[in-house]
């Protein structure tokens, strides 16, 4: 009867019977579509289905994953349908082979037998931990075998799941109120007798600060990888690593997940109690494989370990890839990377075009599951890049640890939307916590130098590009090259405008030649490196108009703030000294510093350094007090080469009316800042005004310009944001800062008060109170 139905069925429509039943078939054939996010361990991995769906008639009667080590799994090869139920449902794969090259997708199965697959997800699982325990056995039987069998199952959740390696001791403390742990290369965990905190949680718990999650010594402790630093200086907020919210973002099946802590626990996932300890396999595994996300994101588990590598650049064994670095000075639009005969490595000008005619300029790269580590190797020489003492390549017959790297990606966009990427650090992984890494140098020359996890490190990281990634990133960067310099020509243009007079006859009409040239060549370029060569020229015609400009309005400087890097704090790029950051301000407590950035090449003449910013030189009160009463315990500056100001007391701009933020109340109904958020406040409402004018003696000079303070005791805190950078050129200091006082006084002016208590910073002819008593303004 079927053969018969599907005969009349190709008369009837002109089909053939092959066509007919592909088309019956696809009609009960799920449409299946994975969630291409996805989380490994050693002999684990887990997947989620974004969505199944069969046409109206049909039932769907069967949901999971299927794997191999085949790039085509099917459900005649290995299948789970174990799931866990968090946020949706997770699939759970098991019994997987450490270090081993997997292929796994979603599929569903119709009530007619049809099945449907996802698209497939290459995954590698990672090499099998070794964390194990040994425990003194010091209370009595039931506490004993209670923590031998939570320290037991910890140990084997951690290894399924992670690479890391670590043996810790265990002993019996009865005067432990729950438990604690150290973080050393084998720490020492105590566990106290309250039975609740005899569990596999409490010890997994613990292991996490043996494994780095502690106020001291670790990224976890540093503000690099942290959002911010406590009052103590310690590291808390979120945690910065992608690694650690790809695993979340997966996990918990959202985006832009963050784990989130203070100076030693973390949330969600750190059982930090044992009210948080409900026994589930999906609270524990999370533990475990943020441990492990942690270490891949650059979290110390021990000394001997900077980062736990893994498969994080989605290589594929015969595509040709190039490499240039991140740094716009180091060949970002115009080179790549490559060897010369002798095999020392380059970064050398190259069109994309050129690149991928030139197989000089493509490397091979590979993988190796079994140390998570990857190799490069030259396509035209056939090299690998090696490293024994620099970097280089060499032909090799056999492969060494030596021509072993660790992958590390970077955190921060290279290029925008839809374009950008993420460069790679390229290491030689070594048993300390200060690998080395390729950076490119000055003039094409490529170095090896001390692996430095922060982002501001763009020499060292280099963009991985497949041809077409190249062709898509030169277009972009060509037009973005335009862009900006078309933003540039237009900002010279209007500095160009500020007052001045010439000391050189021609420099203005020098300038105006140069901008309209620029103009007209930029519309007719056609090359990345025709723009940069444009720009630079512009940057040296504005350059030669300002050593022979002078400005003639003391209001009216040229704008030089431009030449600053990150004048707002929205970054520390290009400053040195390491403040807490946080609502664009950067801040200093109780610690001395030196925060500062030197501009380099700049025209001779007189110049004036700004900021925003304050000291507290104590707590509140005390602080408040002693400035009203004429005494300014101000040590910090503001600097500009040789000469220093004091910088703005605390107390000089007390408010009668709160502007936001944690305030604190002095002198009874006066308000000041009392911590970032209030004080970014304050700068917004253009409060805390500093400067400080000095000189660059000569042409092509240098200036260095900052704030520092040389002693910071108890409750001093200093804050700033907002740096500016204006140019006089040979105007006097004496007219530069006529008319305009000095907002940072060496001792405090006496401040106002009307009758009704309120602060005026101009009276009028009136009655006020002024350092308690009455006075008479006429």
């Amino acid at each position: 009867m079927k053969q018969i139905s599907l005969t009349l069925v190709c008369l009837l429509t002109g089909l053939s019977i092959h066509d007919t039943i592909a088309q019956e078939t696809d009609s009960v054939m799920p449409e299946v579509v994975t969630d291409m996010r996805y989380a490994r361990g050693s002999t684990m991995a887990f997947g989620r289905i974004k969505s199944a769906k069969i046409a109206i008639g049909n039932s769907i009667i069967e949901r999971g994953f299927c794997w191999s080590e085949n790039p085509n799994p099917t459900i005649e090869d290995n299948v789970t349908k174990t799931t866990i139920s968090h946020e949706g449902v997770i699939y759970w794969l098991q019994d997987l082979n450490p270090s081993t090259k997997y292929y796994m997708r979603a599929y569903a199965k119709s009530d007619k037998g049809v099945v449907g697959y996802g698209d497939v997800i290459k995954f590698y699982t990672i090499p099998k931990g070794n964390i194990s325990y040994s425990y003194n056995n010091g209370g009595d039987n039931t506490a004993n075998t209670r923590i031998n069998n939570a320290a037991t199952k910890a140990c084997e959740i951690f290894n399924n799941l992670t690479s890391i390696t670590k043996h810790f001791n265990i002993g019996y403390s009865a005067g432990t109120p729950t438990a604690d742990c150290n973080y050393k290369d084998e720490p020492w965990m105590n566990m106290g007798a309250n039975a609740s905190y005899q569990r596999t949680g409490t010890i997994m718990h613990e292991m996490q600060h043996g494994l780095g999650l502690v106020p001291y010594e670790t990224q976890w402790f540093k503000n690099i990888l942290r959002e911010r630093v406590d009052g103590d200086g310690r590291g808390t907020g979120h945690w910065l690593g992608e690694r650690v919210s790809a695993f979340l973002d997966f996990w918990d099946n959202t985006t832009g997940s963050q784990l989130n802590g203070d100076y030693q626990h973390m949330w969600p996932y750190g059982i930090n109690g044992a009210h948080e300890d409900d026994g589930s396999d999906a609270l524990y595994f999370a533990n475990a494989m943020l441990g492990q996300a942690l270490g891949e994101d650059g979290l110390e588990h021990h000394s001997k370990s900077f980062a736990d590598p893994c498969y994080i650049f989605e290589q594929e064994d015969t595509v040709k890839y190039y490499l240039k670095n991140e740094s716009e000075e180091r060949g970002l639009y115009t080179s790549y990377l490559i060897p010369t005969q002798n095999g020392v490595l380059k970064w050398f000008p190259l069109s994309a075009e050129e690149a991928i005619a030139n197989d000089s300029a493509a490397w091979y790269i590979t993988f190796t599951p079994e140390n998570q580590y990857y190799q490069l190797r030259n396509a035209a020489t056939g090299q690998y890049l090696t490293y024994s003492i620099g970097f280089k390549t060499v032909a090799r017959e056999e492969l060494t640890a030596n021509e072993d790297f660790h992958l590390m990606k970077g955190r921060v966009n290279v290029g925008s939307d839809k374009e950008a990427n993420r460069g790679y650090w390229i290491i030689h992984p070594s048993s300390n916590l200060k690998p080395y890494c390729i950076q490119a140098n000055a003039n094409g020359a490529v170095g090896a130098v001390s692996f430095n996890i922060s982002n501001s490190a763009v020499a060292q990281r280099w963009l991985i590009l497949t041809p077409d990634q190249m062709r898509t990133y030169e277009t972009a960067a060509f037009n973005s090259l335009r862009q900006n310099l078309s933003d540039y020509l237009n900002q010279i243009k209007t500095l160009a405008e500020t007052p001045h007079s010439e000391e050189e006859n021609g420099v203005d009409n020098a300038l105006r030649n140069a901008l309209t040239n620029a103009e007209q060549s930029s519309t007719t370029a056609t090359t990345t490196s025709e723009l940069i060569i444009l720009k630079k020229q512009i940057e040296e015609a504005f350059y030669q108009f300002l050593c022979h400009v002078a400005a003639t309005d003391n209001t009216k400087p040229f704008d030089l703030t431009y030449l600053i890097k990150n004048p707002g704090l929205d970054a520390l790029d290009g400053w040195s000294g390491n403040p807490t950051l946080n609502y664009s301000c950067g801040e200093f407590y109780q610690t001395t510093f030196d925060f500062y950035q030197l501009l380099r090449n700049l025209p001779g003449g007189n110049y004036k350094f700004c900021a925003q910013g304050f000291q507290r030189p104590g707590s509140s009160s005390n602080s408040y007090n002693d400035f009203i009463n004429g005494t300014n315990n101000v040590n910090a500056v503001i600097y500009s080469a040789n000469k220093t100001h004091l910088l703005a007391h605390i107390a000089s701009e007390v408010q009668s009316t709160k502007l936001g933020g944690s305030e604190v109340t002095v002198g009874g109904n006066k308000y000041m800042p009392n911590d970032m958020n209030s004080a970014s406040n304050y700068f917004s409402k253009a409060l805390y005004e500093n400067e400080v004018i000095s000189s660059v003696a000569n042409d092509d000079g240098n200036l260095r310009i900052g704030i520092k303070s040389t002693s910071m005791p108890s409750s001093y805190w200093v804050i700033f944001d907002n740096f500016r950078l204006y140019f006089y050129g040979s105007m006097s200091e004496d007219q530069i800062a006529q008319n305009i006082p000095s907002v940072v006084k060496a001792q405090p002016t006496p401040l106002y008060y009307n009758l009704q208590g309120c602060q005026v910073k101009h009276p009028a002819k009136g009655i006020y109170i002024r350092e308690g008593k009455k006075i008479i303004v006429k």
